[in-house]
């Protein structure tokens, strides 16, 4: 008898991890349209992701859950999209993690140039992460749903001059993204500036800047080795193997949804971070490719003098920067960082 109360068991296991979603959740009744806005291309991982969550919501509520995706900056700029977001000018946001920092201090230690060691498993630092998070994002208007995951290589591309070395950016302007990179480039002579990658291209066109930082994904699909000469691949500038983008749902849409609705938009996140996650160590050969076939590209390894060179240059001041910025979340996000180091 005791034998067969286990098998019972061990079937009713399987036949649930082979039921659908929809089914383990409970049927969607109401009919739900989500809006969801990001500043990447149409064609980058991101806005792939994006795609695969509205296509998955779609499929597990038979339909009842659309989720429409607006890529390119089309509704809102990557700074704009957080505080859209929680206003609920759109539904759902994607954006780079320091663009949330305004709702959830410390969010950007995701940028901090080299403060996450190669060693440190992306995946259980994001599990670490987003219960952290969350419960600050909550008190804001938003729910943390997860991760969309961006290019681990980050590049520096250049019009006139190659950059090797840290001090060869002496002169030159420069976009960067996070405010953690302005101490370590300014310390070399850089007039580095934060924007908004979807403004970097006209400013390369025009003069405004002498160059850019981003990843290599993005250097592609915005096509600016159209305008630059040179770049300089620096692996795990930010974290490695993947480069976490917070998926961000307005906590009274989230809120107004069913349980059943709740958990299929949340599956559907999770499901678009696992195929990000695929996607970009499959594209960053292709990228570097590209861009090969393009440019001059001067790519660093990991722990080569050249690579150990730039993480001095931009760690430390970008750590001090961080924690100075940050006096109660920062402390907090080094010891998950150490304790999964």
């Amino acid at each position: 008898m005791k034998r067969l109360t286990v098998n019972l068991l061990i079937i009713g296991v399987i036949i649930a991890w082979s039921l659908p979603l929809s089914v383990l959740a409970g049927p969607v009744k109401k009919e739900y349209t989500l809006h969801l806005a990001t500043q990447m291309p149409i064609t980058h991982t991101i806005t792939k992701a994006a795609d695969l969550m509205a296509k998955r919501a779609s499929e597990l509520s038979d339909g009842k859950i659309t989720i429409k995706v607006h890529p390119g900056g089309a509704m809102f700029s990557d700074r704009q999209i957080p505080e859209a977001t929680m206003s609920r000018g759109c539904d759902i946001g994607i954006s780079t993690a320091n663009t949330w920092a305004k709702h959830a201090r410390g969010m950007s230690f995701w940028e901090v140039p080299f403060l996450i060691p190669p060693s440190v498993p992306v995946g259980e630092l994001v599990k670490e992460t987003i219960p952290f998070f969350d419960k600050t994002l909550m008190a804001k208007g938003g729910k943390l749903l997860g991760y969309a995951y961006y290019g681990y290589i980050e590049g520096l591309v250049t019009a006139k001059k190659e950059v090797k070395k840290p001090s060869d950016v002496n002169g030159l302007k420069l976009r960067i993204y996070d405010r953690t990179h302005l101490p370590g480039f300014k310390a070399f002579g850089a007039a580095p500036v934060v924007m908004s990658s979807k403004e970097v291209y006209i400013g390369l066109q025009r003069g405004v800047l002498d160059g850019a930082l981003s990843g290599l994904s993005s250097i592609v699909h915005r096509k600016w080795m159209e305008i630059c000469k040179y770049v300089i691949a620096i692996p795990n500038l930010v974290s490695c193997p993947s480069h976490p983008f917070p998926i961000v749902v307005n906590r009274t849409v989230w809120e107004s949804m069913e349980p059943a609705a709740q958990k299929i938009v949340m599956q559907s996140a999770a499901d678009a971070a696992q195929f990000a996650e695929k996607d970009v160590k499959e594209m960053a050969d292709k990228n570097l490719e590209t861009l090969r076939s393009k440019m001059t590209v001067y790519k660093l390894e990991v722990g080569s003098p050249e690579w150990n060179e730039w993480k001095d240059a931009l760690s430390g001041p970008g750590k001090e920067k961080f924690l100075k910025d940050n006096p109660k979340a920062g402390p907090a996000l080094v010891k998950m960082i150490e304790k999964l180091s």
